[in-house]
């Protein structure tokens, strides 16, 4: 019986095992913990590998869109749009900013939000449009910047674009990188990601000096220097260890990216893009004018129970990304409007993750294609919203 795991962290870090030992007793010896020459390494390099000006190394994926929201002015009576498909996590900074999360739809086809939903939500209180690259699928750059620069809520640039990069190291958008687009984007490198670190860690992709200067004293209790905040700040820094972890751990990410690309199109192949017949399991796809960091594997199951144990009989992992849409979740409940995510419903009842990492074999992956393909269920796949 095969035994496939959804991820194994393992083999990919251990390639940059023995050198990250190696700096890590330097690290040790030098007792620079926190902050210091390898934090500000990480930085240098990941924003020369996104082609971006300005990186700013935080301590979580939470902490980089908190973060951003502070520095966009966000507050009290003041709306984000977020998306209804997406992790639970990712509108908890719009509550902690006294702000009101307002839930865009999203597409069927990759998961990403909807524009025609998020211009619908554009109100006089809009002040950012949070933005998920959902299993580091591109959402449609070109129609959300359409929104923010034709709202005329909007005259004075005072809705920001926060890109939530969290899945998406590496994708790209019209040949840049994620990330790179809005006014904030917001990295997490929680171990699974594709560039994973050690434990938890995150960073914010800003295009001036200012705004950079602005979040690094943020992360850091509103301090220029020691002892002297400026305003109140938060402590959100990134840890050297992680930083160094990164820093090995970035040349791989382009490699890893095109391994991902190869076996998910292996997948994409077999299963065949959906269909107007709507068939039983389909894949969610990027848009065609990004690439994709192929973060996940997710399809679209018609009867994702049936597929569930046909993976857990073969000894096959599997993740069910997202259980349920936002705006249905207890904490978000009171946010709620009326029946106006539909397409986030439906992902909620039908989507499901298989396993895509660089250590999986040909063989491994095939071995996934035959349990999605043979046999394919014949109910339709989800209801037309």
């Amino acid at each position: 019986m095969p035994n496939i795991p959804f991820l194994d962290l393992y083999a990919g870090n251990r390639r940059v095992e023995a050198a990250f030992f190696r700096d890590l007793k330097t690290l040790y010896r030098a007792s620079a913990f926190i902050g210091g020459p390898a934090v500000d390494a990480f930085e240098r390099a990941f924003a020369t590998e996104l082609d971006g000006p300005h990186c700013v190394a935080v301590s979580s994926g939470t902490a980089a869109l908190h973060l951003s929201m502070v520095a966009a002015g966000i507050g009290p009576g003041d709306e984000v749009i977020v998306p209804a498909f997406t992790f639970p996590g990712a509108a908890g900074p719009v509550l902690h900013r006294g702000a009101t999360p307002v839930f865009a739809d999203v597409n069927l086809r990759d998961g990403c939000l909807n524009p025609e939903s998020v211009a619908r939500a554009v109100t006089k209180r809009t002040r950012a449009i949070l933005v998920t690259h959902l299993f580091g699928h591109p959402a449609d750059l070109d129609a959300l910047q359409a929104i923010v620069r034709g709202s005329s809520s909007n005259p004075n640039g005072r809705i920001a674009l926060i890109e939530d990069a969290a899945q998406a190291h590496g994708g790209s958008w019209r040949g840049r990188a994620l990330g790179s687009h809005g006014t904030f984007g917001c990295f997490s490198f929680y171990p699974t990601k594709n560039l994973g670190a050690m434990g938890d860690a995150g960073a914010i992709m800003v295009k001036t000096r200012a705004l950079a200067e602005r979040l690094r004293r943020l992360r850091d209790h509103g301090q220029v220097k020691r002892f002297a905040p400026l305003e109140a700040g938060f402590n959100a820094r990134m840890d050297a260890v992680q930083a160094l972890f990164l820093r090995h751990k970035l040349p791989l990410l382009r490699a890893d990216n095109a391994r991902r690309a190869a076996l998910a199109a292996r997948v994409v192949a077999a299963l065949g893009a959906p269909e107007n017949d709507e068939p039983g399991i389909a894949p969610l796809l990027p848009d065609a004018r990004g690439a994709s960091a192929w973060h996940a594997l997710a399809v679209r199951a018609a009867r994702r129970g049936a597929l569930v144990a046909t993976l857990k009989a073969q000894g096959i992992g599997h993740q069910i990304y997202y259980p349920a849409a936002l705006p249905d979740l207890p904490v978000y409940k009171a946010f709620a409007r009326r029946d106006d995510v539909p397409a986030a419903r439906a992902l909620a009842r039908a989507a499901l993750a298989v396993p895509l990492h660089p250590a999986l074999s040909r063989a491994e992956i095939d071995t996934v294609v035959k349990a999605l393909t043979s046999p394919r269920p014949a109910s339709r796949l989800y209801s037309r919203p």
